[in-house]
């Protein structure tokens, strides 16, 4: 890009990016959590499965990165520190610790935080898993709708290098929620033409990519699956396909065209009452439709999601593989990557293997790992927790949308100093 382009942007996202800052003073921050005035009383309802796996991962990225520093309001770790921490627990699961003992350890060794509200640390809990589908290599009378890779041409805004660069950018350098804003701006530049500057511009919607056919031509599809079935596997983020041969291939989020997520069950109000939406009432509505008014629908969620093909389990956007009911996914804005948390939310259960309506609502707790991070949970009150793989999966993910109970754990400054003297200095 020419350097009279450059500064047209600067320019443009200099006011954009003010206008929105000012904006976001106005909500709840990340400064304003705070640790919890009574800790709560402490269940694991499925202890310890899966536990190890999930901070043994949590472990190995904040090792990586260990000069980095994991922030909860007005208190900072380092990411070695937090590493420490975990490795202790990680040790006590190893040894086959009850989960009483477990428990006690956690109350005495660490700090609880949370943000302040009615009740402390209330947090609006959904679930996502990881779908299966039949697919195609290609399209054929069912599987019309292809899954593609990133496009050459998407580009990603960096906002943080605006930030080192430029001195008019340096009232965001510690404004957390709007730097994770515009640091997921993508968009692609158009050309001026002959004499005349390019200009970075959004990119397409999903209706110019499913209708339009923006992308046709481009060798880009993945697979080809159900129109429906395409659109659960970008709201999911990731999934499994298998082809009519037995080959089966796991795909992953790799990324996405920078427009908002829009649930579209607002827009079903009409045919499902509120209390009775669901991911299983939503696709059975849609698919008694006809093709047209089912895409309509669609289309108003303008957020498309690019695919990778992976080697193995979905993976998290910390790098990690996603571990059933242990994962979740909140906004990275405010809670940061790898943190240990504890979980209070509404379980269902159901009748049969086959019911999809939850005959009752059991209370349920649980230590999760924060790893993930979507496009539709945004903000300090919003929590999607991963539930696992295939229709089992997806009848319990497709009901939860309850209020309930988050509180991230941070190590106590001398539990911590005790480790650090035990490891020689070391984290």
């Amino acid at each position: 890009m020419s350097p009279k382009a450059k500064g047209i942007l600067l320019a443009i996202f200099s006011v954009f990016l003010f206008t929105s800052c000012q904006k976001a003073q106005k909500i709840l921050g990340p400064e304003s959590m705070r640790t919890v005035p009574v800790v709560p009383e402490m269940d694991d309802d499925i202890f310890p499965e899966g536990l190890k796996e999930s901070v043994s991962a949590s472990v190995e990225k904040l090792l990586q990165v260990k000069d980095s520093q994991l922030i909860l309001g007005k208190r900072t770790v380092s990411a070695g520190d937090y590493a420490l921490a975990l490795n202790y627990l990680l040790a006590k699961l190893d040894a086959g610790v009850t989960k009483e003992d477990f428990i006690k350890d956690v109350r005495r060794n660490f700090d609880f935080y949370g943000f302040p509200g009615e009740p402390f640390g209330k947090v609006f809990v959904t679930s996502y898993f990881s779908p299966v589908f039949s697919a195609s290599r290609i399209r054929t009378s069912k599987h019309t709708h292809p899954l593609y890779k990133v496009p050459d041409d998407l580009v990603r805004l960096r906002i943080d290098k605006f930030i080192e660069r430029f001195e008019k950018f340096s009232f965001l350098e510690n404004d957390k929620i709007s730097r994770a804003k515009f640091q997921s701006l993508y968009g692609r530049i158009a050309p001026g033409g002959p004499g005349r500057t390019s200009e970075l511009v959004p990119y397409y919607s999903r209706s110019e990519i499913d209708s339009e056919g923006r992308l046709k031509g481009k060798k880009l599809e993945i697979a080809w699956v159900d129109p429906l079935d395409a659109f659960i596997l970008q709201i999911q983020g990731s999934g499994k396909i298998r082809f009519a041969d037995g080959e089966q291939q796991i795909i992953g989020y790799a990324a996405q065209n920078g427009h908002d997520y829009v649930a579209i069950g607002k827009f079903l109000l009409e045919w499902i009452p509120k209390e009775k939406m669901s991911l299983w009432a939503i696709e059975s509505h849609l698919r008694s439709l006809s093709y047209e008014e089912r895409m309509n629908i669609l289309y108003k969620n303008p957020s498309y999601i690019f695919f990778r093909k992976l080697p193995g389990r979905p993976q998290t956007s910390f790098g990690t593989e996603v571990v059933d009911g242990r994962t979740i996914a909140t906004d990275k804005a405010f809670f940061p990557r790898g943190l240990l948390v504890f979980i209070e939310f509404q379980r269902p259960t159901f009748e049969t293997s086959s019911s999809v309506e939850p005959s009752q609502w059991k209370p349920s707790s649980r230590f999760v790992v924060n790893h993930d991070s979507g496009g539709a949970i945004k903000g300090a009150r919003r929590v999607d927790l991963f539930w696992g793989e295939g229709k089992d999966a997806s009848r319990h993910a497709g009901v939860i949308k309850n209020w309930g109970k988050f509180f991230c754990l941070m190590p106590k400054e001398g539990f911590l100093a005790i480790l650090r003297e035990k490891s020689g200095g070391k984290s």
